[in-house]
């Protein structure tokens, strides 16, 4: 589903990504140094573009991926949402990774992004949607409740140099038909 949105009377695309985009997504990852540094304890490694656009959680299949890039009007690759469908279940869908450039956190850039991945989750029969909130990511925490995502579980995952509480949070919702 690719399209745009509006925020602040600016468009951004919103556009699937591919391997071709991998450099695009690179420089993204070099740009939000802070995150890795949080997430891995160190920062993004010279594969965490690839890694962002290819790897699946187990039982998946590359159908089964989507990888969106969001371009602001200067075509700069500002953000990535990669989801996976029906990942635990059949209409669960998991948000693995909302990635925004710090230039434009606190925006509503993000809020907006999350907004279009509902409606995109919504048109393809998902009816929920899941994600990983490293307990330590305050900011991430707050955000992701504001949204209505509520905590499911917990799990102690390693990511990079760093071992980290995990809160699963999920957001169930119904639409109108």
């Amino acid at each position: 589903m690719n399209g745009f949105i509006l925020l602040n009377n600016k468009q951004f695309a919103v556009r699937l990504l591919n391997s071709a985009d991998e450099n695009l997504v690179q420089d993204l990852c070099e740009r939000c140094s802070d995150y890795y540094l949080l997430a891995e304890g160190r920062l993004p490694d010279k594969k965490a573009g690839h890694g962002i656009l290819s790897d699946l959680p187990p039982g998946k299949e590359s159908s089964d991926k989507f990888v969106y890039g969001v371009f602001n009007p200067d075509n700069v690759l500002v953000a990535v949402a990669d989801i996976v469908r029906n990942y635990r279940e059949e209409g669960e869908w998991m948000l693995g990774l909302l990635l925004i450039d710090p230039n434009e956190r606190g925006s509503g850039l993000g809020r907006i992004i999350h907004e279009y991945i509902k409606n995109m989750v919504r048109e393809q029969g998902g009816v929920k949607i899941r994600i990983g909130v490293l307990e330590d990511n305050i900011r991430a925490v707050k955000f992701w409740t504001g949204l209505g995502y509520s905590e499911v579980g917990r799990v102690r995952l390693t990511y990079g140099d760093k071992e980290h509480d995990v809160i699963i949070m999920n957001l169930v919702y119904n639409y109108e038909k």
